[in-house]
């Protein structure tokens, strides 16, 4: 068990080495985001270091564009932010770079709120920056006066219809802490089995995203008895230490 610690120990070490010094990082230190690492892959929430690190960093990341760590912190997080985009622009759009990544900063910072899962805050800023070259490339095209009007209103009904979508980006990685949350599920109803009701309270509210009206329907009980069965599963998960970070990604644990 010692020599498979040490050797995590030493995967997230490297990682995060390799991450901090590819993109010039410095809001955390090597050894606080290995051990950042190594929680991730601990409780399941990443799978290898790599991903284990690009995650933590990610929230780190959020935390500080946030401004909850003040406004230096800030200010240097969406200087860092910049950088990471620009490197990204230079490679896919090395004609418009600088202005596709200023573009998707002053997006993200728009739609900071937009963005629920913190580790996915690094997805959901590359989208900002597709999102910003598909909006340059457009006003970069001369319009035809010829164009039929429908083919142009089906422009804007597609345009409005994406920005109604949630991020590819970050709904990849949602399906991932999704997937982790099911197998965790599973787990949890086996010890509690008669909790079945209380999880589904739980479920209903923070993965299907239902008011409690609607649950105290589907549950067959008053809405005063939702709060408390969310409150029991709240109780009954604060005791599994494997929940503990992937609550907090999906809001589970916090304020309740």
């Amino acid at each position: 068990m010692d020599c498979a610690l040490s050797a995590l120990e030493q995967q997230c070490g490297q990682a995060a080495g390799v991450l901090l010094e590819r993109h010039e990082w410095r809001l955390l230190d090597r050894d606080e985001l290995a051990r950042r690492a190594l929680d991730h892959l601990r409780d399941g929430i990443a799978h290898d270091a790599r991903r284990a690190a690009t995650f933590a960093y990610s929230q780190a990341l959020h935390m500080a564009c946030s401004g909850a760590e003040g406004l230096e912190r800030q200010n240097r997080a969406y200087d860092e932010l910049h950088r990471y985009l620009h490197e990204s622009a230079l490679h896919r759009y090395p004609d418009m770079d600088e202005e596709v990544s200023q573009r998707a900063v002053a997006s993200i910072f728009a739609d900071f709120k937009r963005c629920r899962l913190p580790g996915a805050f690094l997805a959901f800023a590359i989208q900002h920056m597709l999102d910003a070259a598909r909006a340059l490339r457009r006003e970069q095209q001369p319009r035809s006066l010829a164009a039929p009007a429908g083919e142009r209103e089906h422009a804007l009904g597609d345009r409005l219809a994406d920005e109604r979508q949630p991020d590819p980006a970050e709904a990849a990685i949602a399906g991932e802490l999704r997937s982790r949350f099911e197998q965790l599920a599973e787990e949890f109803l086996r010890k509690h089995p008669r909790a079945a009701k209380q999880f589904a309270a739980l479920r209903l509210k923070y993965i299907d995203g239902l008011d409690e009206a609607t649950i105290a329907t589907r549950l067959g009980v008053p809405v005063q008895s939702v709060y408390v069965l969310r409150a029991r599963a709240v109780a009954k998960l604060r005791a599994e230490p494997a929940w503990r970070a992937l609550a907090a990604e999906f809001g589970i644990l916090l304020g309740e």
